[in-house]
């Protein structure tokens, strides 16, 4: 129970400041200590969405809410997808093409740093909404997608940040409710955990917060590059 809450506070540390990152580091940390995929996922997707409400509520005057309402309503059918196919397909190929495709992603970043923004256009914010939401049954990753149209868009960080956390609110309750229905919702044993896990990841997160906006801008871009990389080596790895 103590190094579960480490590991979720270390993942809100790193979500408060890069926005998406929490789930990325939770996960192989939280299966390093023994808990099943299941129940990670169940816990990523309570533990970001309860976290971001508090971000959402700090850095609403920096957010794109149109932008936050396309991704969110994109987001559903990607996450209906991903519930169904968890059941038809093998689920480590399902996680190597989603970790694939998120890698590819992050390098197109790394290796071709573009100096001029690639507009967040409405049919990118769709595609971008429906990888996440689909990653989001599936693995619980789901912030590396929106995080590539951000990053090839170089919104201002708190936008980058307060975005996101509307996105997370929208997209993590969805896809729990879709788990709910699909009879995927593993809380076995979580009963008496979760609130302690919340509390962790809500001190973590609030300490990573406060960094917003103080690191260097090409500090910042570069780690957002390197997680998002990760992120997809991190899904494939876990099939």
């Amino acid at each position: 129970m103590i190094l579960a809450a480490v590991a979720v506070a270390f993942a809100g540390f790193i979500g408060g400041l890069s926005g998406f990152g929490a789930s990325l580091v939770g996960t192989p940390l939280l299966l390093l200590i023994g808990l099943p995929l299941p129940q990670v996922v169940v816990i990523n997707l309570i533990t970001t969405m309860i976290t971001r409400l508090a971000v959402l509520h700090r850095e609403r005057n920096y957010i794109d809410w149109r932008r936050v309402a396309v991704l969110g309503a994109a987001s559903l059918p990607g996450a209906a997808a991903g519930a169904l196919t968890l059941h038809l397909l093998p689920p480590h190929a399902l996680r190597l093409l989603a970790g694939a495709v998120v890698v590819l992603s992050g390098l197109r970043l790394l290796l071709r740093p573009t100096r001029q923004a690639h507009p967040a256009t409405p049919v990118r914010q769709t595609v971008a909404g429906l990888l996440g939401g689909y990653l989001s049954t599936t693995t619980s990753l789901n912030g590396a997608p929106p995080a590539v149209l951000l990053a090839s868009a170089k919104v201002p960080p708190r936008t980058f940040v307060g975005d996101l956390a509307g996105y997370f609110v929208v997209t993590n309750c969805l896809s729990l409710l879709l788990l709910v229905t699909a009879g995927q919702f593993d809380t076995t044993g979580l009963a008496a955990r979760l609130p302690v896990l919340v509390l962790a990841a809500l001190a973590g997160n609030i300490l990573g917060g406060r960094l917003v906006g103080r690191v260097p801008r090409a500090v910042f871009d570069r780690a957002i590059v390197g997680l998002i990389v990760v992120s997809g080596i991190v899904t494939m790895v876990g099939a």
